[in-house]
């Protein structure tokens, strides 16, 4: 497929693009990032201008994941996208699979445009939780291994509070997965959020 066009116009809309700001707190892991309408509002205009249309689609497959694919159209007729990015919901209800979608969507289009939209910890997360998990807890100790689904629930919760522009805290992380979650889906919530 010839990509001459659009490789073009994309140069032009690296040479403008800047990353978004991360307005955004996620408090669990004390870091911002920028939600998707930030993303948005950065890169519509300078794509526009350069004459690339960006389309998001969405769906689902028999197994209940939910997929995104992000795909850039130039005015040429040429194409760039990606492949599906398949996502499981935690929960098989709108809020589960609008922030499944939400978290893909700035995942991939961030990706494909080549631009951050989190705070760069140089990988201290990852090392202190790779730490963590190498060092048993003491005994009578209260610091247990973190619990990764519920901090993926306590991501997408704080991603949908700050799209409606909420104040995020750990109160309201926990109001909202009262609304959504089953009580020992809240109560996981609460103890991992107890551990930071």
């Amino acid at each position: 497929m010839e990509v001459k066009n659009i490789a073009a116009a994309l140069l032009e809309v690296q040479r403008k693009i800047k990353n978004p700001s991360n307005t955004a707190v996620n408090p669990f892991f004390r870091s911002k990032y920028a939600p998707l309408p930030e993303i948005l509002n950065c890169v519509r205009p300078i794509l526009t201008e350069n004459g690339i249309l960006l389309i998001q689609n969405t769906g689902s497959n028999e197994a209940g994941d939910v997929y995104v694919q992000t795909k850039l159209i130039h005015t040429s007729g040429e194409i760039i996208e990606s492949d599906r990015l398949l996502l499981k919901p935690d929960k098989n209800t709108a809020q589960g699979i609008g922030s499944a979608i939400t978290y893909g969507r700035r995942y991939q289009l961030t990706a494909l445009l080549g631009i951050s939209s989190e705070d760069d910890d140089d990988g201290n997360i990852a090392s202190k939780a790779d730490k963590k998990s190498k060092i048993p807890p003491k005994a009578g100790s209260n610091s247990f291994k973190d619990d990764d689904e519920a901090i993926k629930w306590i991501d997408e919760i704080t991603e949908m509070l700050t799209a409606k522009n909420f104040n995020v805290n750990e109160n309201a992380i926990i109001s909202k997965a009262k609304q959504i979650y089953g009580a020992q889906q809240v109560k996981r919530i609460e103890e991992q959020l107890k551990r930071k």
